[in-house]
């Protein structure tokens, strides 16, 4: 896709190509990889404003066949460990954090959530992976396009925070598949753990910090977890500027 994009759409990207993505990256096994534009957050008021954007968190077990189905418990568990977690990681760095709840979500918002994805999976491929886009040789210069700015004006923020995480745990049949297989000499995935942030500046759209993690990122199914969990998945995230 573009390398900047100007205008929200619903394309999601395929399942396939988002594991084939991460599998790649991530095969070294690194735990977090980021990019950082800018050094603080910075803000025409007193604190810094960042959004949170309902964070797109999924839990699956892997079945015997291989097959990733959705595990709604453990996805509730996680996404309310993230929310605490959070709270306290922006407090810290001095940020003054506001969540969107999903159920609230306009359906512009559900849109640049979307987009986000699209964009974060382009990143991974082109920025981090190994297919460069020829005009863009080293240059971080992501964007979700201008027209982010209505988040500015709707919610009187600086920044919007962004992030899509998967967790795939393997049930027992799929493990002692994979057991048989390393024995057969073959290979047999045993689930993964893998995600992406981004903080966009929203008076330009541009994306001044963006974060990719791996398999031993941290638990969100548990409370202390989750805290590892936020701080891996924010590493290096800009704090606010010393006054």
């Amino acid at each position: 896709m573009a390398d900047t994009a100007h205008q929200p759409h619903s394309n999601a990207v395929p399942r396939w190509l988002a594991a084939t993505t991460f599998a790649l990256l991530l095969s070294a096994c690194a735990t977090t990889r980021n990019v950082q534009q800018i050094e603080t957050l910075e803000s025409i008021g007193e604190n810094p404003k960042v959004l949170l954007m309902p964070p797109d968190i999924r839990y699956y077990l892997v079945t015997a066949g291989g097959v990733p189905e959705p595990h709604a418990e453990w996805t509730e568990a996680a996404r309310k460990n993230f929310s605490v977690a959070v709270q306290t990681f922006a407090e810290g760095i001095g940020a003054n954090l506001h969540p969107i709840n999903d159920a609230d979500m306009t359906p512009l918002e559900v849109q640049y959530r979307k987009l986000h994805e699209a964009v974060g999976f382009s990143v991974m491929m082109h920025h981090f992976g190994t297919l460069k886009l020829p005009n863009k040789d080293k240059a971080f210069d992501w964007s979700l396009g201008p027209g982010v700015s209505e988040l500015a004006e709707e919610y009187d923020a600086d920044y919007a925070l962004f992030v899509f995480y998967r967790d795939e745990q393997a049930s027992g049949g799929r493990i002692a598949l994979a057991v048989i297989a390393a024995a057969a000499g073959g290979y047999a995935s045993a689930g993964s753990e893998h995600g992406f942030a981004s903080l966009v500046d929203l008076k330009t759209g541009d994306i001044v910090w963006f974060n990719v993690v791996g398999a031993g990122s941290g638990e969100l199914r548990d409370e202390s977890g989750a805290e590892t969990a936020v701080r891996t998945l924010f590493k290096d995230l800009p704090a606010r500027q010393e006054l």
